[in-house]
């Protein structure tokens, strides 16, 4: 049984996924955690036909996410978890399902976000889903790609915030 990665990124599935985080970390199965892709059976498919060989994408709803994932590892799988946003990494610890760590990949520029790495934008409401799951525990790192320099988050808010 292994949780690999727990990771948020707005584009979900792509290359950096499969191909970065996919070839050095070998799950067997990316699981996109993700309401709209789970209830639209062309975003689903597209995603789940994305798999690289010996890898299995599924997509499921948050309210779902719980049991599928505990049923996964508990048969030894080796698992990534894919999210869209912070907000859905809180829901899902907030459904009971565990975590310790949080990875950041790619937030891209929206109406409201802020950059605070080259690859990381974050709004209000993102930064209270992080606050939130940093008081629970979860380390949240920034790493777009496995061979980048990790940064934990809170630090390079306060390095900023001091100038450095």
């Amino acid at each position: 049984m292994s949780l690999l990665l727990v990771r948020v990124d707005d584009r979900l599935v792509h290359g950096q996924v499969t191909q970065g985080w996919g070839s050095v970390l070998t799950p067997d199965r990316f699981v996109v955690v993700n309401d709209a892709a789970a209830a639209d059976s062309w975003e689903r498919e597209l995603y789940e036909s994305s798999a690289p060989d010996g890898m299995a994408v599924t997509v499921v709803a948050l309210d779902e996410a719980r049991a599928r994932l505990e049923e996964w590892l508990a048969e030894g799988e080796k698992l990534i978890v894919l999210l869209e946003s912070p907000a859905d990494a809180l829901r899902l610890i907030e459904t009971g399902f565990h975590f310790t760590e949080l990875n950041l990949g790619g937030l891209h520029q929206r109406a409201g976000r802020d950059r605070v790495l080259p690859y990381i934008c974050l709004g209000r409401d993102d930064m209270i889903a992080l606050e939130s799951l940093r008081d629970r525990g979860v380390s949240v790192e920034c790493a777009d790609v496995p061979g980048c320099e990790r940064k934990d988050l809170f630090t390079c808010l306060g390095n900023a915030a001091n100038g450095t």
